[in-house]
């Protein structure tokens, strides 16, 4: 099985829609689903936010389906904040947003168990992350895979190709429990563009375990096939790393 995970394309975060340039990224992103480069997708889901729908909409077009809509898969907003001053994704800094040289600074190096202890702003949202494990793993079971500690064990074997919908803050932390990662490290050295997809295999190699492997992660192929290029977010403000011109969710530097 492979698990398709989609950040919503350029958001328009005012009206939780899709600004025009992220209405041709949902474009070509449903183009690149339809012509089978992914494989043959078999079922589609997606957050209930309004971004992540308008941009499962134009796949739903193109493959004939309707995307079940997962409540749980919706961004972390509730998650609290870094900066208080602004909201994440208006010039705010999310959870998410911490800084790569403060989450390499610890000795030893944060682990799975360390993190909760070291980072107090992530201790406070334990237990979300752990609802949302819960939420996750209820979600694969349906599937076939269920989880026990790091494997998921296969009850129904199957080469389906899921389509998720979602969030960068979200899709982020979600990748960290799958990969069995601490999630800051995951939030720091990764990033989810809008319209990315970010693959991971249910890779098996008994005949009863599989273990979620990484092919890719936040994959823009799409929008070069279209001739788009990444959008330069008008909600990315100036903050306290200096005046940078850059995309969703990219706090400073972006070259």
């Amino acid at each position: 099985m492979r698990l398709l995970i989609v950040r919503h394309a350029d958001p328009e975060y005012s009206v939780d829609g899709l600004t025009e340039s992220g209405h041709l990224e949902a474009k070509a992103l449903a183009e690149r689903f339809g012509s089978g480069y992914d494989g043959s997708i078999t079922k589609l889901y997606s957050s209930p936010k309004g971004r992540a729908r308008a941009t499962a909409k134009y796949t739903e077009d193109i493959l004939g389906m309707e995307a079940s809509v997962e409540d749980w898969t919706q961004e972390l907003s509730y998650w609290g904040r870094l900066d208080q001053n602004a909201r994440p994704g208006e010039g705010g800094m999310a959870l998410w947003d911490m800084p790569g040289e403060f989450i390499r600074s610890f000795e030893p190096p944060l682990t799975i168990e360390s993190q909760w202890e070291e980072l107090e702003d992530l201790g406070k949202v334990r237990k979300n992350y752990v609802e949302l494990c819960s939420m996750s793993d209820d979600f694969l079971a349906r599937h076939g895979y269920v989880r026990e500690n790091g494997r998921y064990r296969v009850e129904q074997r199957n080469e389906d190709v899921i389509v998720v919908f979602c969030h960068g803050g979200f899709g982020l932390t979600w990748l960290s429990h799958l990969l069995q990662l601490p999630a800051p490290c995951v939030w720091s050295n990764f990033w989810m563009a809008p319209s990315s997809v970010t693959t991971v295999l249910f890779d098996i190699r008994s005949a009863e375990y599989a273990t979620p492997r990484c092919l890719a992660v936040g994959d823009l192929s799409h929008l070069h096939k279209a001739d788009l290029t990444t959008v330069i977010s008008k909600y990315e403000k100036p903050n306290s790393y200096g005046d940078y011109k850059r995309p969703s969710a990219i706090k400073a530097n972006f070259w």
